[in-house]
């Protein structure tokens, strides 16, 4: 074999290593930010498929047409758990204060909170590592929340209900 052959096929094999050794170092990283759109996927098959977040107007215009009145919590691996929206602010996060303690590795010890603030519900990050993100957006400030939506905290997904 010629020695430009040989050093043409060198060179591929190893553009070829290079994309495979980028690929995964990629694939590690995403897994080690806690990507909630790959959480969505990821959640167990024996429960009943999350209904899609409509399209429109942004969360705050919904917020309009109705009040959450509960939240449906799927944390991986767990059955869903149904809490009624009563009043008082749920918190989510590995502490045990939380109201909604997650054995999440991916959620904050104080990840998040949904509370109410007048006549609307509001979603806010307490300063998690990875982020709290409704509907696949990662939220910045306290922000209304309503029928529909869904929130992902860690690999927890939350859906907000009517």
């Amino acid at each position: 074999m010629a020695p430009i052959a040989l050093a043409l096929l060198q060179l591929a094999f190893l553009l070829l290593l290079y994309l495979f050794v980028w690929w995964a170092a990629r694939a590690i990283l995403r897994d080690l930010r806690g990507d909630p759109t790959r959480a969505v996927a990821a959640a167990p098959a024996a429960r009943a498929p999350a209904p899609r977040t409509p399209a429109g107007p942004p969360p705050s215009a919904r917020t309009l047409h109705g009040t959450p009145r509960e939240l449906v919590v799927h944390a991986p691996g767990g059955r869903p758990r149904v809490l009624r929206l009563d009043g008082g602010e749920v918190t989510f996060g590995r502490s045990e204060r939380s109201t909604v303690p997650l054995g999440d590795s991916y959620a904050s010890d104080r990840h998040a909170r949904v509370y109410r603030d007048g006549g609307q519900w509001l979603v806010a990050d307490l300063g998690s590592t990875n982020g709290t993100y409704l509907n696949k957006a990662r939220i910045q400030a306290p922000t209304p929340i309503g029928p529909g939506d869904q929130l992902a905290i860690g690999k927890t997904v939350v859906e907000v209900r009517k």
